[in-house]
């Protein structure tokens, strides 16, 4: 049996960065979280924390700190059902999800759900290929991720495929792409992209035609809504998923330079295998709505 006060000293430690700082929360001597810390190491033999500023988890802390974390909600959930207000607490649900999910198809799917089983969202915004990072960490309980291989003790759910288009207005796609789309266009032309680690539009430029990182011009607009109204105002390219932009391009205020062939990503959702009532009902509901709102 794990001694919780010890995994409760090494869940401080991580979230404040420093013995230090978890001593205060804890109310203890930073020389009594040491010894906790000590304990745990020497229970697990290996070391749990790398003693850095701030301190980090080892491979083995964030296996131990998911663990916790995991605890934590079901006793949340237990401590729920077992008084008198059963079901009417509130559920904290640390999550990452992918800001094109975000933007286009995920609060659409998962409204109703987090209204009828009172759950507070606390979502962690990355790109879809590293969301899984952050579920490996403990960090969150779930993610929206393209990996399609769950962490140890996590189980996944195919949600389906989501499209993207390769969007520019029409004077823009006059201007760069008169003579066709092809590498060189490409690498003339300024796109708009997410962030420097934006996989979708990095992938598809590498992926289909060569070309790297550094070899085309571009903008960064770390926000989905912001960067279609960066494309809408004709300086630059960009990549937006196909639910978000359909009716712009039906009016011809944008227009595809990919038509016949889209960008596209599948996406799966991994969540702890072991999940409160409420996690598992909130899991069901995501994966049956995306599966209508998604492509097969």
């Amino acid at each position: 049996m794990l001694d919780y006060k010890l995994l409760d000293a090494l869940q401080a430690v991580l979230a404040e960065g420093s013995f230090e700082k978890a001593a205060r929360v804890l109310c203890i001597t930073p020389s009594a979280v040491s010894q906790r810390i000590r304990q745990l190491e020497e229970r697990f033999g290996q070391m749990l924390l790398v003693r850095s500023t701030p301190v980090r988890a080892t491979a083995a802390g964030h296996r131990l700190l998911r663990h916790v974390r995991q605890v934590g909600v079901l006793e949340g959930e237990l401590e729920s059902e077992l008084t008198e207000e059963a079901g009417d607490g509130w559920m904290t649900l640390p999550i990452a999800v992918n800001a094109d999910s975000l933007a286009s198809w995920f609060l659409d799917a998962v409204t109703d759900v987090v209204l009828r089983e009172r759950l507070l969202m606390q979502m962690t915004l990355d790109d879809e290929g590293h969301t899984l990072s952050l579920l490996k960490n403990g960090d969150v309980i779930g993610c929206v991720t393209s990996a399609d291989t769950p962490p140890t003790g996590c189980v996944s759910e195919r949600l389906g495929v989501m499209r993207y288009r390769c969007i520019a207005t029409p004077d823009f796609a006059a201007r760069y792409f008169a003579d066709g789309v092809d590498r060189r266009q490409f690498t003339r032309a300024p796109a708009v992209i997410f962030n420097r680690r934006d996989t979708m539009h990095l992938g598809f430029l590498e992926s289909r035609y060569g070309i790297g990182p550094g070899d085309f011009p571009h903008s960064i607009v770390p926000s989905v809504p912001s960067l279609l109204d960066v494309v809408c105002a004709g300086i630059g390219y960009g990549l937006t998923p196909e639910l978000q932009v359909a009716s712009l391009l039906a009016s011809g205020e944008l227009v595809d330079l990919l038509p016949d062939v889209p960008p596209q990503v599948t996406l799966h959702w991994h969540c702890w295998a072991l999940q409160a009532p409420r996690l598992a009902r909130f899991s069901g509901a995501l994966v049956a709505e995306a599966r209508a709102r998604l492509v097969p």
